[in-house]
C-alpha cells in the first residue's frame, strides 16, 4: 500500500508516528474508548506524549512554537493516525490551528498557537454551524446566543471556532470554553464524542472575531485534512479486507480467489489511491493559488474522501463476512467513524455539488511539482530545443526529434536520451510552452521498447530508425476470437520450416493494419507446453503471401479494425524476437507499454471543462443534479491528473514509474471518459438524436469511446490484475 509521504524524510516521519503509535497502543485506546459506558471525558493517556513529540504544530511557524512545516506534513500525520482510528481530538484541534495559521489575527496567533502546538489548550470548530445568531454593540463584539448540536470533541475544547450570523453576515469568533456551556454526548464514532455547545447572550469581544476567516476557508482547510485522515483509515479497511481473503476458506479455496471478492478488493484499492492523490495534490500546495482553486481541490478531495471511506468501511465489513459483524473485531470502528465523518461533514454530493458550481463558473485546479536544481539546465536545454524546431517544416522536425533524441527522451541512446526523470518532465514541459507536439508512433511505441531489450543489434537497425523516422509503421496481431483479455490461449500455430516458420491463424481486433509494413504477432511454438509457455513473439511481413485482411466495421460505422487470417504465412528465423517459446515475456512487455499509453487517456479536465459550455449560458440556474455530476466529473479527472503527477513525483524520488497508480490511470480513465460522454449527451438531449452536424461527433464520440474499457484488457481483466498483482490475491486456478 502507498501512502501521501514519497520523500525519504516524509517516509520517516510516517514510519515515527507509527512507532509511537504501536508503543502507546493507540489501537488498543480506541477498543477501550469503544467498551467505556458514556464519553470519554478526558484527553487520552497518551495526549502528553503525543504534543511533545511536536506532531500538533507540525504545521505551526516556529515562532509560534511549532515546526515550521506544512499542512502536508500534518496530513502524514492525520493520514497515519486515521489508520489506527486513534481517539482524541487530534482532527479538530490541528484544524482549528490551520485556520488561525491561514486567517487569524496577530493576537489570535500569539495567544493560542504555541497552545494549541504543545497541546497544553486542545480546539475545535463548528463545521456543522449550529443556529447562533448575535447582534453587534459598541467596539466591533457581538452579543450571541444560539446552539449547535454536535461539534466534534468540543467536550474538551478550551476554545471552539463558531460561526455567528450577525444581520445578513456570517462572522467567525473564538469563543473560550468558560464562555459557553456544553456537553458530550453519546457519538455512533464512540472512539470520538462530540458535544453539544451553548451561547446564552454571552457578549464576544472584537478581538475574539477571526475576521479573515469565512466559511469557505473552513471547508477548504477541513475538506483537506479529514481528506488526509480519510485515507489512512480507508487504507486500513482495504489492507484488512484483502489480508482476510487471501487467507479465508469457502468451497474449498480462499475466497479471495473468486472474481466477485477480486473485484469488491480492486476497486476498494482505486477508490483509496484516488483519494489520497486529490489529498495528496492539494495539501502539498495548500495556501498557494487563487482561493477558487484551493476551494475546488478541497471539496474534490473532502467528496472522494467522505464517500470513498464510507464505501470501503463498507465493504471491509462485506469482505469479512460474518466476522465483520462481531464487536470482537474492529471494523465497526471504522465503518462508525466512517458514517460520522460523512454525517458531520456532510456527504460528497454536496461537496461535489460545490466543486461543480465552481467548474461552472470556470475555476480550473493547477497541477504543480517542485523539481531540484538540476531541471534548470535541463530547462536552458529544452528551451532551446523546442524554439529551434517549433517553426521547421513537418519532416525537418521530426527528424530533429528523431536525432535529438527529443522524440522519445526516456528510451536508452542512440534510440533517446536516456532522459532522467526531471529532465523527462522539464522537456515535455517546454515543448508545451512552444506549441510544439511530438509526432505520435503509434503502436511503434509499443514495439519499440520490446525490440530495445529483446531485440538483436540487428533486428533493432532494421526496425528502430524506420519507425521512428515514420517510415515504417506497425500493427498488433494478439488477439484471437477465442484470446481476447485471456491472451495466452491463443491458438494461431508456429511450424519450424527451412530458415524460418509458417504461421496459421486468425488475429482480430488488429488497428493499422491497412496502412502497417509490419506487425508484431504472437503464435504458439509449442503446443504442448503450459498455456503461458511455448509462445513465440515474430514480426510478419504485412506484404507476406498467405495474409488475409478483412477491415471490421464497428458500431460507429467507421472500421478502425480488421480481422487477419495467417495461412502458412512464411517468417524467417532473423524475424524471431526473443528466444523461441518465450513470448510471452515479450508480449507483457510489450502490453504494459498500451496499458501505460491508453492509461493517459481521460486524465485531462480539459476533457471536463468543454462540457461547461453545454449546461448553458447561464450556469447558475442548472439543475442541481448537473452541477452535481460536473462536480463528479472534476473531482475524478482531478484524481486521475493526481496520479499522473504523482507517478512524476516519486519518478523524482526513486527514477521508477509506480503499478499501481499506472494501472489505476488504465482502468479509471476509461471509465471516466465513457462516462463523460454520457453526460454530454445528457446535456444535448433530444436534439442530440438528430445524427447531424456537431451532434453526430458527440454522438460518434459516445459510440467509440465504448471501446475504451475493452481495448488494451477489459476492465474486467484489469480488475483481476490489480487484485492479483497489486494486493497479492490468489490467482483463479
Amino acid at each position: 500500500m502507498s501512502q501521501i509521504a514519497l520523500a525519504p524524510h516524509e517516509l520517516e516521519l510516517q514510519k515515527a508516528i507509527e512507532t509511537w503509535a504501536e508503543r502507546h497502543d493507540v489501537v488498543g485506546s480506541a477498543r477501550r474508548a469503544i467498551e467505556r459506558d458514556g464519553p470519554d471525558p478526558a484527553l487520552p493517556d497518551w495526549w502528553a506524549s503525543l504534543a511533545d513529540a511536536g506532531w500538533l504544530g507540525l504545521h505551526v511557524p516556529e515562532s509560534h512554537g511549532g515546526s515550521g512545516a506544512s499542512l502536508y506534513e500534518t496530513a502524514i500525520f492525520l493520514e497515519t493516525l486515521g489508520g489506527v482510528c486513534a481517539p482524541g481530538p487530534a482532527l479538530s484541534s490541528v484544524l482549528l490551528s490551520a485556520v488561525i495559521c491561514e486567517a487569524g489575527t496577530d493576537g489570535q496567533r500569539s495567544s493560542w498557537l504555541p497552545r494549541l502546538a504543545a497541546g497544553s489548550a486542545v480546539g475545535t470548530v463548528d463545521v456543522v454551524a449550529g443556529g447562533f445568531r448575535g447582534r453587534a454593540v459598541d467596539g466591533g463584539g457581538v452579543v450571541a446566543s444560539g446552539r449547535s448540536d454536535v461539534v466534534l470533541s468540543g467536550h474538551l475544547a478550551d476554545v471552539v471556532l463558531l460561526p455567528i450570523v450577525v444581520g445578513h453576515d456570517e462572522r467567525w469568533f473564538l469563543v473560550r470554553s468558560q464562555e459557553l456551556t456544553c456537553g458530550a454526548r453519546s457519538s455512533l464514532d464512540q472512539t470520538r464524542p462530540v458535544a453539544w455547545v451553548e451561547l446564552d447572550g454571552v457578549t464576544l469581544a472584537a478581538g475574539d472575531e477571526a475576521t479573515g476567516v469565512t466559511r469557505r476557508l473552513v471547508e477548504t482547510v477541513a475538506g483537506l485534512l479529514v481528506a488526509a485522515e480519510a485515507t489512512g483509515a480507508a487504507t486500513w479497511c482495504l489492507q484488512t479486507a484483502t489480508d482476510y481473503a487471501k487467507v479465508r476458506e469457502q468451497f474449498g479455496r480462499p475466497i479471495g480467489q473468486f472474481q466477485a471478492v477480486k473485484h469488491r478488493c480492486a476497486d476498494m484499492l482505486v477508490t483509496v489511491e484516488s483519494m489520497r492523490a486529490v489529498a495528496w495534490n492539494g495539501l502539498r500546495t495548500a495556501g498557494e493559488g487563487e482561493p477558487d482553486e484551493q476551494a475546488l481541490v478541497g471539496s474534490s478531495a473532502a467528496a472522494l474522501a467522505l464517500d470513498g471511506f464510507y464505501r470501503c468501511a463498507r465493504d471491509c465489513v462485506q469482505v469479512l463476512g460474518g466476522i465483520g459483524f462481531t464487536w470482537e473485531h474492529d471494523a465497526h470502528i471504522y465503518l462508525k467513524r466512517a458514517t460520522t465523518l460523512r454525517l458531520l461533514f456532510g456527504p460528497g454530493d454536496r461537496w461535489f455539488e460545490a466543486a461543480g458550481r465552481l467548474t461552472l463558473q470556470s475555476v480550473r485546479p493547477s497541477l504543480r511539482l517542485e523539481l531540484p536544481a538540476e531541471a534548470e539546465q535541463h530547462r536552458i536545454d529544452g528551451r532551446r530545443f523546442a524554439d529551434e524546431v517549433k517553426d521547421l517544416a513537418p519532416a525537418d522536425r521530426r527528424k530533429r526529434f528523431v536525432d535529438s533524441g527529443y522524440l522519445e527522451p526516456h528510451w536508452p541512446k542512440p534510440w533517446g536520451r536516456d532522459a532522467t526523470a526531471v529532465e523527462q518532465i522539464v522537456i515535455d514541459q517546454e515543448l508545451r510552452r512552444a506549441g510544439v507536439a511530438r509526432d505520435n508512433l503509434g503502436i511503434g511505441a509499443w514495439v519499440v521498447p520490446t525490440l530495445i531489450t529483446y531485440g538483436t543489434p540487428e533486428q533493432q537497425e532494421r526496425w528502430i530508425p524506420g519507425t521512428l523516422y515514420g517510415l515504417l509503421q506497425w500493427c498488433q496481431l494478439f488477439s484471437e476470437p477465442d484470446a481476447g483479455s485471456d491472451l495466452a490461449a491463443l491458438s494461431t500455430r508456429a511450424v519450424a520450416a527451412p530458415d524460418g516458420w509458417l504461421l496459421t491463424g486468425q488475429k482480430i481486433w488488429s488497428s493499422m493494419t491497412d496502412v502497417a509494413h509490419w506487425g508484431i504477432c504472437l503464435a504458439r511454438t509449442d503446443p504442448e507446453a503450459p498455456k503461458h509457455d511455448g509462445i513465440t513473439y515474430f514480426v510478419v511481413d504485412m506484404a507476406s503471401p498467405g495474409l488475409d485482411v478483412r477491415p471490421l466495421r464497428e458500431m460507429t460505422g467507421g472500421m478502425h479494425f480488421s480481422e487477419v487470417f495467417l495461412d502458412d504465412v512464411f517468417v524467417p528465423d532473423d524475424c524471431v524476437v526473443g528466444e523461441v517459446h518465450q513470448g510471452w515475456r515479450l508480449a507483457r512487455h510489450t502490453l504494459t507499454a498500451e496499458r501505460v499509453t491508453m492509461g493517459d487517456l481521460a486524465t485531462s479536465l480539459d476533457a471536463v471543462g468543454r462540457l461547461v459550455d453545454l449546461v448553458g449560458d447561464d450556469p447558475g440556474v442548472a439543475p442541481a443534479r448537473w452541477v452535481e455530476t460536473v462536480g463528479r466529473l472534476t473531482a475524478t479527472g482531478l484524481a486521475l491528473e493526481s496520479l499522473s503527477t504523482r507517478t512524476a513525483a516519486r519518478a523524482l524520488v526513486d527514477g521508477g514509474p509506480n503499478a499501481v497508480e499506472a494501472s489505476i490511470r488504465k482502468l479509471s480513465g476509461a471509465e471516466h471518459q465513457q462516462r463523460l460522454d454520457e453526460f454530454a449527451l445528457e446535456l444535448l438531449g433530444p436534439a442530440a438524436v438528430a445524427n447531424e452536424g456537431e451532434m453526430s461527433k458527440w454522438l460518434n464520440q459516445f459510440l467509440f469511446d465504448r471501446c475504451l474499457t475493452i481495448a488494451g484488457g477489459t476492465s474486467e481483466v484489469q480488475r483481476n490484475l490489480i487484485a492479483e498483482r497489486l494486493l497479492g490475491l490468489p490467482r483463479d486456478p
